[in-house]
């Protein structure tokens, strides 16, 4: 009995020097070589948020609804107050965007942003008007994907892209006045 139970347990070590030796000389790695290579998330990725103060009608739904008080409503010169986010706060859920009832906050799909200083994620109405300026670091970029292909995962490149696609235009949506 004791010694089947040390056969299994060599066996169990054999097997594990044996995998690692399988995958030290013919690796399987996914590895994607940014900046150079980015993820195609083919659209299912959550990124930065975007502001048409034009449609705001200063609910504050959009700041009740963040899980993680993210958003900030800020007094404007016309009055009104205007959302800004917390991106060192924001878990990018987009309750925001789903909650505003005239689509004043709108996805995209950027969603490689840095930042040097913590004061540099706090993003006020004015600086969510426009995209952020995210600055070209090599210049050609190769979109990757993961399949499966054989019973493994593999990466397949899908091809060159340039600059981020510009902002979506704005859903014919009555703008409501108060």
């Amino acid at each position: 009995m004791a010694g089947q139970k040390v056969g299994e347990a060599i066996r169990a070590v054999l097997d594990v020097i044996g995998l690692g030796l399988k995958y030290t000389l013919r690796p399987e790695r996914l590895t994607i070589y940014y900046p150079y290579e980015v993820p195609d998330y083919m659209g299912r990725v959550r990124g930065w948020i975007g502001l048409w103060t034009e449609r705001c009608t200063s609910c504050m739904i959009c700041a009740r609804i963040c899980p993680t008080n993210a958003i900030k409503m800020y007094m404007e010169k016309n009055g009104r107050r205007y959302p800004g986010i917390d991106y060192g706060r924001c878990i990018m859920c987009h309750y925001c965007i789903d909650a505003c009832p005239t689509y004043a906050l709108y996805p995209t799909d950027m969603r490689d942003l840095a930042f040097y200083r913590h004061e540099d994620m706090m993003y006020t109405p004015d600086m969510m008007r426009r995209p952020p300026q995210v600055p070209k670091l090599v210049p050609q970029v190769v979109k990757v994907v993961h399949e499966y292909s054989g019973g493994r995962v593999v990466k397949v490149r899908l091809g060159e892209h340039g600059e981020h696609k510009p902002l979506p235009p704005a859903p014919s949506v009555p703008v409501v006045e108060s």
